[in-house]
């Protein structure tokens, strides 16, 4: 399985707000420039295990059918 990349689209579907995600990339080290222009690996997002990122690593999953 090909890891679904995550986007600002997948965090307002999820209703969170871009402040708030940028300070959750800034604590947890990720590169939020990066994120913006590329999005980031779900994997990699689900890896810090923090609520609200599982939350959009599973909408994101979600659109492709892969849970």
């Amino acid at each position: 399985m090909i890891d679904k990349t995550v986007t600002m689209l997948h965090i307002r579907k999820a209703g969170m707000c871009s402040r708030g995600t940028r300070d959750f990339f800034l604590h947890h080290g990720l590169d939020w420039g990066l994120f913006l222009k590329q999005g980031i690996e779900a994997e990699k997002l689900a890896a810090t295990g923090d609520a609200m990122a599982l939350q959009v690593v599973k909408i994101a999953r979600e659109e492709d059918g892969q849970l």
